[in-house]
């Protein structure tokens, strides 16, 4: 092999496992709650890439629960600091009984948050979702926090997920009599699951979410929107 082809070569093996190594501010930001978007994957990781959210004008109940880690979630919260640049505090050992713990917030009432979707302020959400079958909605995200503050939410009277006024989601904390309003800190999440979209047809013939799940959609609906056109022949025989 010639010099000059084995520098060039060399220099390509370079750049490509400098750019893997250091990924983007965005590429390592995880999804919050209720953000609409699509796993992006590359070579070595995968992404979110987040399109928008669902403008929510009541408010969603949301679960706050302390689960222990285990080697697979903490494989993860500890890639994220890695990934970060930051500084690994928090310490697993598996032949402790005892595990660190940290704090899973999900979307509690999926039905709430259909219907919510079908509203008229959502329609360019829904119109964007009937266009591309791949995009899913976050309902959970795993994130460490010190216990005092775990326990603030996961003892609080209520839980919930709304839109505020200058249209960003944030969360309703309610203790006794007292509604706090707070925002959770994206960049302390490891984690997140996502759901699917399921669709049907309202009276007038549109398409509208009728289901929000992790696996195949009911039958009668679709993953694909755009699907419905055919099954509509289908149905009348």
């Amino acid at each position: 092999m010639k010099p000059t082809v084995l520098c060039m070569l060399l220099a390509c093996c370079i750049y490509s496992c400098t750019a893997i190594k250091q990924p983007s501010a965005e590429e390592a930001q995880l999804p919050s709650l209720a953000a609409i978007g699509k796993k992006d994957k590359s070579l070595l990781q995968s992404h979110f890439k987040q399109v928008g959210e669902p403008h929510l004008n009541e408010a969603v109940a949301v679960s706050a629960n302390p689960v222990p880690f285990d080697k697979s979630s903490f494989k993860k919260y500890a890639a994220t600091k890695v990934n970060k640049g930051e500084k690994l505090t928090l310490q697993y050992v598996d032949s402790v009984p005892e595990k660190p713990k940290y704090l899973r917030f999900e979307i509690k009432d999926k039905i709430a948050l259909q219907s919510l979707l079908n509203e008229q302020e959502n329609d360019e959400v829904r119109s964007y979702l009937t266009k591309d079958s791949d995009c899913k909605i976050v309902s959970s995200i795993s994130l460490y926090m010190d216990e005092r503050q775990a326990e603030l939410y996961h003892s609080a009277d209520g839980l919930f997920l709304s839109t505020s006024a200058d249209d960003m989601l944030r969360l309703e904390l309610i203790i006794g009599t007292k509604k706090t309003y707070v925002n959770v800190p994206k960049e302390e999440i490891f984690d997140y699951e996502v759901m699917g979209f399921c669709w049907g047809e309202d009276v007038y013939g549109r398409p509208q979410i009728e289901t929000l799940n992790h696996g195949k959609c009911p039958t009668g609906t679709e993953k694909n929107a755009q699907k419905l056109a055919d099954l509509k022949p289908f149905l009348k025989i």
